[in-house]
C-alpha cells in the first residue's frame, strides 16, 4: 500500500470513527440496561465502593469506568455512554497493533470494525459488551502471538486482557473455553516453548491477572467478600442462559441478523475461513477463524439471546473478513467491497442517527419509547424543590437516571394494596395496569408509553 494512500485512509478512518462514535451521543433515549448501569454506578458514590452481587451477572470494571466518567463530565447521557464509546473507538484502531499482518489487511479490518452497524450502534450504548469485546480480541491476538512466536513475553499482555474480561462479564467463560481449544490446536507450538527458563514471566503474568481480578472484585480492598462472591456468579449465569424465558431465541437468530445487516463482512469472512483452513500455518488467520466459528456456534446454541451479544461474533468476523478480501484474486472484489461499504455506511447512518430508537430499528431491542421523555418533562413542570416522588411499578427503568437529584422512592406493584401513605408524596408514577382514577379521586394525571406493553401514569397528588 502506497504511503500517501495509507495516510489518507488513516486520516479518513480517524475522522469517521470520531464522528460516528461521538456525534449526537446524548440524543438517543436511554435503554433499560443503561438506566440500571447508572444505578449501580451511583452505588459507588454512595458506598465508596462497588458491591459485587453474583445475581447481577456483571463484574465491577465497567461501573468504575462510568464512575470516572461521571467525575470527569458530571452526570449526563454523554458521560454514561462515554466509556463504551471510547472502547468502541479503540476497537476500530486495534488492528493497527497487528504487526504480523500486511498493511492492507490492517486497514481493511479497521474499516470493517468501523462500518459494522452493530458494532457502531452498541459502541454508543452504555453496557459492558463493547468493552468486553475489545479485551477479548486483544486476548486472542496476544495468545496467537505467544503461540506463533513460541515466546512467553506476550503472556503478561494476554493475562491483562484475560483478567479484564472476567472483571466485566461472567460470559468470559465462553472465550476462555475457546482459548483452551486454540491452545490444543496449537499444541506443537506450545510444547516448543521453554517454560523452565521463564519462571519470572509466568509469575509476572499470574500477578497481573490476580492483581486486576482481586482489586476490582474487592473494591480495592473495601469489600473483601466480593472476591468469594465473584465465583458465585457463574452458575446463575449458566442457568439463565439455558433456561430463562423472555430472551430465548432460535439457533439461527444471529445468522439472520448477520445476513441482513452485516452481509458484506460476512461474505468476505467466508473467503477468510476458506483460506484459514487451507493454510493452517497462518496461525493468526487460523486462530481468529477458530475463535469466530466457535463464538458463533456457542452463542447460537445458547437459548438466551439479546441483540447486543451479536458484536461478540461481528468483531472476530471483521478481522477474518479482512484476511479473506486480500486472498480473493478476482478484481471484481473491489466493486463488491465498494457496494458493501456503501451498504454498511447507510445502515450505520440509519440505525444511529435517523432512527436510533424506533421500532423499525432491529438493534433498538426492547428499547425505551421516546414518550417517556414527555413524562419527565411533565414531571419537571409540576415538580417543586423538596417534592417527594413515588414510583409504583415493577417496570420503570431508565427513569432513575432521568430523575437523578430528586427524592424518589419505589414501591413494587405487589405491595400497593397494603400501602396507605400515598398522601406524603407530591408526584406518583403508576403502572397503568394498577391505576384506577375513580378509586383515587384524581383529576390531574397523564399517561405515557415506557416501551411496548408497558405504560406509566404520572399523577399529581
Amino acid at each position: 500500500m502506497k504511503r500517501n494512500l495509507s495516510i489518507f485512509l488513516l486520516v479518513l478512518i480517524i475522522l469517521l470513527a470520531i464522528i460516528s462514535h461521538f456525534t449526537f451521543l446524548s440524543e438517543r433515549i436511554l435503554h433499560h440496561d443503561e438506566g440500571v448501569n447508572y444505578f449501580f454506578t451511583q452505588g459507588i458514590f454512595e458506598n465508596k465502593v462497588f458491591i459485587y452481587n453474583p445475581l447481577n451477572y456483571h463484574g465491577p470494571f465497567y461501573f468504575y469506568l462510568i464512575f470516572l466518567s461521571f467525575i470527569l463530565f458530571g452526570v449526563s447521557e454523554f458521560a454514561l455512554r462515554f466509556p463504551a464509546t471510547l472502547f468502541g473507538l479503540l476497537l476500530v484502531f486495534l488492528p493497527f497493533i497487528f504487526k504480523i499482518r500486511e498493511k492492507k489487511e490492517i486497514y481493511l479490518a479497521s474499516i470493517f470494525l468501523l462500518l459494522s452497524p452493530s458494532l457502531t450502534y452498541y459502541s454508543r450504548y452504555s453496557i459492558h459488551e463493547i468493552v468486553f469485546v475489545f479485551f477479548t480480541i486483544l486476548a486472542v491476538y496476544y495468545l496467537t502471538l505467544l503461540l506463533h512466536k513460541k515466546d512467553l513475553k506476550y503472556l503478561p499482555m494476554f493475562s491483562m486482557a484475560f483478567a479484564f474480561m472476567f472483571t466485566l462479564k461472567e460470559t468470559a467463560i465462553i472465550p476462555a473455553f475457546i482459548f483452551f481449544i486454540i491452545i490444543l490446536l496449537n499444541f506443537k507450538n506450545l510444547k516448543a516453548i521453554n517454560f523452565k527458563d521463564e519462571s519470572e514471566v509466568l509469575l509476572k503474568s499470574l500477578f497481573i491477572f490476580m492483581l486486576i481480578y482481586v482489586l476490582f472484585f474487592t473494591g480495592f480492598g473495601l469489600n473483601p467478600q466480593g472476591l468469594t462472591d465473584s465465583f458465585k456468579g457463574f452458575l446463575p449465569w449458566v442457568e439463565r442462559g439455558v433456561t430463562e424465558i423472555g430472551h430465548d431465541k432460535p439457533f439461527f437468530f444471529y445468522s439472520k441478523i448477520l445476513i441482513t445487516y452485516e452481509w458484506p463482512i460476512l461474505l468476505f469472512s467466508l473467503a477468510g475461513l476458506f483460506y484459514s483452513f487451507k493454510n493452517k500455518k497462518d496461525s493468526f488467520a487460523f486462530n481468529f477463524s477458530i475463535f469466530f466459528i466457535l463464538q458463533f456456534l456457542i452463542y447460537s446454541l445458547i437459548s438466551y439471546k439479546t441483540l447486543w451479544l451479536i458484536i461478540n461474533l461481528v468483531a472476530p468476523m471483521a478481522i477474518v473478513a479482512s484476511i479473506g478480501f486480500t486472498r480473493i484474486k478476482s478484481k471484481s472484489k473491489y466493486l463488491l467491497l465498494s457496494i458493501g461499504i456503501l451498504y454498511l455506511l447507510s445502515l450505520v447512518i440509519y440505525t444511529n442517527f435517523i432512527n436510533p430508537s424506533g421500532e423499525k430499528n432491529t438493534f433498538a431491542y426492547v428499547h425505551t419509547d421516546n414518550d417517556i421523555l414527555n413524562l419527565v418533562e411533565k414531571l419537571n413542570e409540576n415538580y417543586k424543590e423538596g417534592d417527594k416522588i413515588l414510583i409504583l411499578s415493577n417496570e420503570y427503568w431508565p427513569l432513575p437516571f432521568y430523575l437523578h437529584g430528586k427524592d424518589v422512592n419505589y414501591l413494587d406493584e405487589e405491595s400497593l394494596n397494603n400501602y396507605n401513605n400515598l398522601t406524603e408524596y407530591n408526584l406518583l408514577i403508576y403502572n397503568k395496569n394498577n391505576f384506577n382514577p375513580q378509586n383515587l379521586n384524581l383529576s390531574q394525571y397523564w399517561q405515557y408509553k415506557l416501551r411496548n406493553g408497558v405504560e406509566l401514569v404520572l399523577v399529581k397528588n
